[in-house]
């Protein structure tokens, strides 16, 4: 029913598009009237996220460098359908544009397993240079032959473990029952440290640490914050084990249709949007550190040399990888992070 209503709702806006145009050439007499072009743009998360900020940012910057020539309207919420369908969405054509987390593009694009890859980055200003850099692109080739245009990536910065164990030394990982996403390569990351990872849907997370059903949880402070998870956890302990990466990305061939105006003006008001959006990602996470440590819940860090044998035990999750992906790609993250 979701996949129903959002190419109904595409066809609507381009029946609107149609009407719109067909009226601009009626009126263009001599001078001529520039052609106006309406993008939807899906994401599934609320308004009061990053992704929906990114999303936001992004349509002002096109709307302000193309004059009014390109417009974009939103769709938050999931009103276009989830992450997997607004993506196969945009694959086929039936959305323009998509920003979402990484992880459910591993649906369409194999290759993005290699950001699952645990414990690669040392800090957070390290990880926005490689996807920055010559790593990009890489992934643009490989975004490109699925039939995407990839635009720029913002973040909400690591994934976090939050639990009410203290965790000082690789021992303490093990037993704890921690909740992941239902990814392979995240639970076989879990379970290299001694943990006891447990797929669970994400609307269950919050009752099963209140009944005692899970011992932990990770997610990125936003996520652990604006479900409140932080409640029934003592500790936030920060493993910066995954990158939390929010993409944005467009249809190829709708991207490759436009003037050189428009696509240039998409493409350099993505960077600006990326770059603001991340600003905006590292001021929430120091008003969610706030809000958790007034509720008595404790940050704690782990020593450089924990921080290391946590990465030496992620060694075999790096071999599933280039095993599902091959090397090219892993080999280029692994030496673009050091």
């Amino acid at each position: 029913m979701k996949k129903f209503l959002a190419v109904l709702l595409v066809l609507v806006l381009v029946l609107s598009v149609v009407g719109c145009g067909s009226k601009s050439d009626s009126q263009s007499g001599d001078a001529g009237d520039a052609k106006e072009y309406k993008f939807t743009l899906a994401c599934d998360s609320p308004e009061d996220s990053v992704t929906y900020l990114y999303a936001k940012k992004f349509k002002e910057e096109v709307e302000k460098a193309t004059n009014g020539q390109a417009t974009i309207q939103i769709f938050p919420n999931g009103t276009m359908g989830s992450d997997v369908e607004a993506a196969e969405s945009c694959q086929n054509g039936e959305i323009d544009f998509v920003a979402s987390t990484t992880a459910p593009m591993v649906n369409f694009i194999p290759e993005l397993a290699v950001f699952d890859m645990p414990s690669v980055f040392s800090d957070i200003q390290t990880a926005r240079k490689v996807v920055d850099g010559d790593f990009f692109n890489k992934l643009s080739a490989v975004y490109e032959k699925n039939g995407f245009k990839i635009l720029g990536f913002a973040d909400q910065g690591f994934r976090e473990m939050s639990t009410n164990k203290v965790i000082q030394s690789i021992d303490d990982f093990k037993g704890q029952k921690i909740r992941t996403m239902e990814n392979p390569y995240h639970i076989a990351y879990w379970r290299a440290l001694g943990a006891n990872p447990t797929p669970m849907a994400f609307s269950e997370v919050y009752i099963g640490l209140q009944q005692g059903t899970i011992d932990a949880q990770e997610n990125p402070y936003e996520v652990t914050v604006g479900a409140k998870l932080y409640e029934q956890q003592k500790y936030i302990i920060n493993t910066n084990h995954v990158l939390h990466l929010v993409s944005m990305v467009q249809n190829l061939d709708k991207f490759n249709s436009l003037p050189e105006e428009i696509s240039s003006a998409i493409a350099e008001s993505a960077n600006t949007a990326k770059l603001w959006a991340r600003e905006q990602a590292d001021t929430r996470i120091n008003e969610r550190i706030e809000i958790m440590e007034a509720n008595d819940t404790e940050i704690i860090d782990l020593s450089p040399e924990l921080m290391q044998e946590m990465k030496e035990k992620a060694a075999p999750v790096y071999d599933i990888i280039r095993e599902k992906i091959g090397d090219e790609l892993v080999d280029a993250m692994l030496e673009a992070a050091k």
